[in-house]
């Protein structure tokens, strides 16, 4: 987890705070890696907490999770990752919905098939008391972008991220930014050109590389506002970014 704001810490302490009584204060995953298969994923995976979080170790069902996962541990169910695992036994208590397990971690060591005992109604007893209260709440202070490339505009209030790549706008005084254009035959590129000014881009010249059959000339300077010059390759086209 990284901060991205000053006085992050006051943050966390203050939601901590505002939103106790819990169990677990965390986050679910706000990235955008799911979204394709977003309707495939188990319930249990979509709405676990991801386990940098604040976890309140004093909370009865806290206490008891953990003796189930340490019971759990000689178990296909230990090759779970905690957090996804503590989802598992919520949704499995609150809503009957046993998780499914990948056939490969279902066989013991002969190779025969493993069978786990049926925990619905330990489960359902076990988080009876907690469901009307939902002890596992989101943070706004803390967000979950695993494997995802984030820029600061895309940030709302959170002040610690967990996971993702996260990369600074250009700063145009300091860095120029050039486009570089393959090209193979005199006029293929004229749709990009022509549509450049329409596009909220960071490029402040375009290199337009060409074969050197083809004959440089400087049309694109009518297309765009943006400076552009033709170059003759003399290299594999792949190498146009470098030759540039």
């Amino acid at each position: 987890v990284v901060p991205i704001r000053s006085y992050w810490l006051d943050d966390l302490l203050n939601e901590i705070e505002l939103e106790r009584p819990f169990a677990m204060l965390g986050s679910k995953y706000a990235g955008d890696k799911w979204d394709p298969f977003l309707g495939k994923i188990p319930i249990s995976l979509r709405d676990h907490l991801n386990g940098n979080a604040i976890i309140n170790t004093s909370h009865p069902l806290i206490d008891d999770i953990i003796g189930q996962l340490e019971r759990e541990a000689p178990s296909p169910y230990n090759s779970i990752p905690f957090d996804y695992r503590m989802s598992q036994i919520w949704v499995e208590g609150t809503k009957g919905i046993v998780p499914e397990l990948a056939p490969r971690i279902m066989l013991d060591d002969k190779g025969n098939n493993i069978k786990l005992p049926d925990n619905k109604e330990k489960f359902k007893k076990m988080v009876s008391k907690w469901r009307e209260k939902n002890p596992f709440k989101e943070s706004r202070v803390v967000k979950n972008y695993a494997a995802t490339n984030i820029i600061p505009r895309y940030l709302g209030p959170e002040s610690l991220i967990h996971g993702a790549k996260f990369y600074f706008p250009w700063e145009s005084m300091k860095t120029d930014i050039t486009l570089v254009v393959t090209e193979w035959s005199h006029g293929r590129s004229k749709h990009l050109l022509s549509h450049l000014d329409e596009k909220d881009h960071p490029f402040s010249e375009v290199v337009v590389m060409l074969p050197s059959n083809v004959e440089a000339r400087d049309d694109g300077q009518n297309m765009t506002i943006v400076p552009t010059r033709s170059q003759h390759r003399v290299a594999s086209d792949w190498m146009d970014l470098c030759e540039a």
